[in-house]
C-alpha cells in the first residue's frame, strides 16, 4: 500500500509537469495556431475563418512550420535587475486582493506607463508582459504597473466592474505618486485584446494621459462579440451573460472605447493601434474604427500598425519585435 501512495504520487507529479507542456499552443510566422498530425507534419487549426479574411492561407510561405519570435527590442540586463513587487490596490467583488505588479525605475519622479492584460476578460495575469515592464524599468526610466481586474469568472461580475477596478489602481498609484517614486502628470497606458479595451477606457479617463498602445485591441464592443462571441456559439456566448449585463446593447455601448470616444473632445495624446489582417478573433477592422472615433474626440496623432496576413496573436508572429520595439519608442519619445 505504501508503495503504491508514492506511486500514485510519482504519477500526479508526472501529469502536473506534462500539463503545461501538453496546453502548449504552436504558432507559425503569422501567429496563426498549428495542430500536429500524427505524422508529425502540422496543420492549421482555424484554417477556413482564416480564409474568410484573406484568402487561402495554404498559399503563403512557412505556413505550416513552427516559429517562436525573437524579441530584439527588450533588454536582458533590465531584465536580469529589475525586480517588481506586488501591490494590493483593493479588495474584489468576493473579498478577493485584486493586485498589480510595480516595476519601479531608478530615477525619482518617473513618468509610468499602466499595463493591462487580455484574456477574453476571463483569463490571463497581471504577471503578463513583464520583459515589456521590465524594460521600460531599467533602459528607459519609465515605471511600469501592470493591473489585475475582475474577471468575467467572478460570480456577479460585470464589464463595468472591471472597468472601475482599472481606473481604481491608477487612481491608487496616482494618488501615492511620492511613494511610488513617480510624476502623476506624464502617464501612458498599453494593454491587448480584452487589455486593449480597458487601458483605451483608462486613457481616455485620466487627462493626464500622453500616450497610449492598444496591441490587438477590442474597441468596438459589438464588432468584437459578433466575432469573438457569437449568438451561434452558444456555450461562448452564454459566458458573457452576465458580464455583458444580459448582452443589453446600451450597457455594451457605454463601456465600448468607440462610443466613450464620440463622448469626449479636446483628448491630445498620441496613440498607436496595432493590428493583424488575418484577426478571426475579434475583426481585424477594430483599430481603424477606434482610429475615426479617436480623430473626432480631436487626437491628430494616432496611428494604425497594420501586418499583412497576421492573427490576433501578434506576440506570437514575425510582427512581434516591430510591434513591442515601437510600442517602447511612442513611450520613450512621448512620456
Amino acid at each position: 500500500m505504501k508503495y503504491l501512495k508514492v506511486i500514485l504520487l510519482a504519477l500526479a507529479a508526472t501529469i502536473l509537469f506534462l500539463a503545461p507542456l501538453q496546453a502548449a499552443k504552436i504558432y507559425n510566422r503569422y501567429g496563426m495556431a498549428l495542430v500536429q498530425e500524427k505524422d508529425g507534419s502540422y496543420t492549421l487549426k482555424d484554417a477556413k475563418a482564416i480564409e474568410a479574411l484573406i484568402g487561402d492561407p495554404y498559399r503563403l510561405s512557412k505556413v505550416c512550420v513552427p516559429f517562436k519570435p525573437k524579441v530584439r527590442a527588450y533588454s536582458k540586463e533590465a531584465m536580469d535587475t529589475v525586480v517588481p513587487e506586488t501591490v494590493v490596490y483593493k479588495k474584489g467583488l468576493t473579498g478577493e486582493d485584486l493586485p498589480m505588479m510595480v516595476y519601479r525605475a531608478a530615477r525619482d519622479h518617473a513618468p509610468v506607463v499602466f499595463h493591462i492584460h487580455g484574456g477574453g476578460w476571463v483569463s490571463g495575469s497581471y504577471t503578463a508582459a513583464a520583459a515589456f515592464c521590465k524594460t521600460l524599468a531599467g533602459k528607459y526610466g519609465i515605471t511600469a504597473v501592470s493591473i489585475e481586474y475582475s474577471l468575467a469568472t467572478v460570480p456577479g461580475a460585470r464589464l463595468g466592474d472591471s472597468v472601475q477596478d482599472c481606473y481604481d489602481a491608477v487612481e491608487y498609484v496616482l494618488s501615492r505618486a511620492g511613494e511610488f517614486g513617480i510624476d502623476p502628470e506624464r502617464i501612458g497606458f498599453v494593454g491587448s485584446s480584452a487589455g486593449g479595451h480597458l487601458s483605451a477606457c483608462c486613457a481616455m479617463h485620466f487627462p493626464q494621459t500622453k500616450a497610449y498602445a492598444g496591441w490587438y485591441g477590442a474597441y468596438d464592443l459589438h464588432y468584437t462579440m459578433d466575432n469573438y462571441a457569437p449568438a451561434s456559439n452558444v456555450k461562448k456566448h452564454q459566458r458573457y451573460d452576465v458580464f455583458l449585463n444580459g448582452w443589453a446593447p446600451e450597457y455594451i455601448d457605454s463601456l465600448a472605447p468607440v462610443t466613450i470616444a464620440a463622448s469626449k473632445s479636446g483628448l491630445s495624446y498620441k496613440a498607436v493601434l496595432f493590428t493583424g489582417t488575418a484577426d478571426i478573433t475579434i475583426g481585424p477592422d477594430n483599430a481603424r474604427r477606434y482610429r475615426e472615433a479617436l480623430r473626432a474626440a480631436g487626437i491628430k496623432d494616432v496611428k494604425v500598425v497594420t501586418y499583412k496576413n497576421v492573427t490576433h496573436s501578434i506576440g506570437a508572429s514575425y510582427a512581434a519585435n516591430d510591434m513591442f520595439s515601437k510600442s517602447l519608442r511612442l513611450f520613450a519619445k512621448t512620456l
